[in-house]
């Protein structure tokens, strides 16, 4: 996960621990630390992506994963506080898997959380 909000590092954290939700993430504050683990021979199962993230935004960064042969077939999720359309049909057109939306309400948050790796690691096959 690219994200270089501490509190938002925090919050995924403590979420997954309330919900039970038992998978490992790995956290990234930068886009130069994302792609030297992307170097590395074991590829995440998914890898999200904030759409603010630095030194590089998202979709940049996920410009970059598409384009990178030993990368392109892992699904991107692109975090945003932002529902303006034409950044999500932005990030759809470069190959974002997904886009969400960051809840502004506590609750939304742990349901959206929930949701999120309920879908990806017991429905969509990664």
């Amino acid at each position: 996960m690219l994200e270089d909000d501490s509190d938002d590092r925090y919050l995924t954290t403590e979420m997954l621990n309330e919900l039970g939700i038992d998978v490992e993430v790995s956290f990234f504050s930068s886009s130069t630390d994302l792609f030297e683990h992307l170097s590395d021979e074991e590829k995440p199962a998914l890898i999200l992506v904030d759409y603010n993230a630095s030194p590089e935004n998202g979709p940049d960064v996920l410009k970059k994963i598409k384009n990178d042969p030993a990368c392109n077939d892992i699904p991107v999720i692109i975090l945003s506080d932002s529902d303006h359309p034409k950044f999500r049909k932005k990030c759809y057109a470069l190959g974002a898997s997904s886009y969400i939306r960051k809840p502004d309400k506590l609750s939304d948050t742990k349901q959206k959380i929930g949701t999120f790796f309920k879908y990806w690691f017991e429905v969509a096959e990664v």
